[in-house]
């Protein structure tokens, strides 16, 4: 769903994703509070890129593993510098996890942003980050401050409150949808998304209804709804199997055990059963 249904304004959504890390970071991770005045330009980063976590790098490497250019910070290596660090060793690295990062989604453009900036921080004022131990301990920090702003809501609850704001309008999205479904095509939706943001996200694209206008309308274009899939774990791994209520977003098991009842479910419209992966992220580091 997100970045292929819902095609999100960088403008806005990534300047929404900084700000709530850099307001993680700060309070949950001490963090100084000037990490406030940062300012985030959401055209500097481009995904294929990849972050060498130690050295507090961004490179952009080709198929053979030659690093063509890297930044440490905002900073561009020399030809030196660069060859030095990666072109001249028998083995190359492999620019892999867990030693690299890969900037590979529209939603990893911001924290690397970020993470450039703490480097220039660290780097030109080493000692406005006391517990500082070296640049992959921040970017665990950085990646920490992400998943945190996932799991508490806060960044899709702004998203929720003005869907406009952050999500780009699609006249003919639902027109499309429709005229598979005419033509015989079987449609599924698949997201990491829970339900309640699922929810919202969709009731937008499909008829721009939002707030209690919410209906369950755009359920009707698709034959299967899986959210919480958290992929790419979904395709390779087999998890339990939940349905949802769309009432109150409850989880029922699908042996007819007890509900699972969340906390925070509001504003959901009337029940229908929607077939669901509750999400299990532990080792999956997707947030898509």
């Amino acid at each position: 769903m997100d970045y292929t249904l819902a095609q999100y304004k960088p403008d806005t959504f990534e300047l929404l994703a900084h700000s709530q890390t850099v307001d993680k970071l700060v309070t949950a991770f001490g963090y100084p509070s000037e990490l406030y005045d940062f300012k985030f330009d959401w055209r500097y980063m481009m995904r294929g890129l990849i972050i060498d976590k130690a050295r507090g790098n961004v490179i952009k490497v080709d198929r053979h593993k030659y690093v063509k250019v890297a930044y440490h910070g905002f900073r561009c290596l020399s030809s030196e510098e660069r060859n030095a660090a990666y072109n001249l060793s028998a083995v190359r690295d492999d620019c892999e996890e867990p030693a690299y990062g890969m900037i590979d989604t529209l939603f990893s453009l911001a924290e690397a942003y970020l993470f450039m900036q703490l480097v220039e921080l660290v780097d030109k004022r080493p000692g406005k980050l006391p517990n500082f131990t070296g640049y992959a301990g921040m970017y665990r920090d950085v990646r920490a401050a992400v998943d945190l702003c996932h799991r508490d809501g806060s960044l899709k609850r702004h998203v929720a409150a003005d869907p406009s704001k952050y999500i780009h309008d699609d006249p003919h999205l639902e027109s499309m949808l429709q005229m598979y479904k005419r033509s015989g095509r079987k449609l599924f939706l698949a997201t990491n998304s829970l339900w309640d943001y699922t929810n919202v996200v969709m009731n937008y694209l499909c008829g721009k209804r939002v707030g209690k206008a919410k209906s369950d309308e755009w359920l009707r274009m698709f034959e299967l709804v899986m959210v919480g899939c958290a992929k790419p774990g979904f395709f390779s791994e087999r998890r339990p199997l939940f349905a949802v209520s769309t009432r109150d977003g409850s989880l029922h098991n699908t042996d007819n055990g007890a509900p699972i009842i969340p906390i925070g479910a509001e504003d959901l419209p009337d029940d229908i059963m929607v077939s669901s992966l509750v999400e299990q992220r532990h080792g999956v580091g997707w947030t898509a």
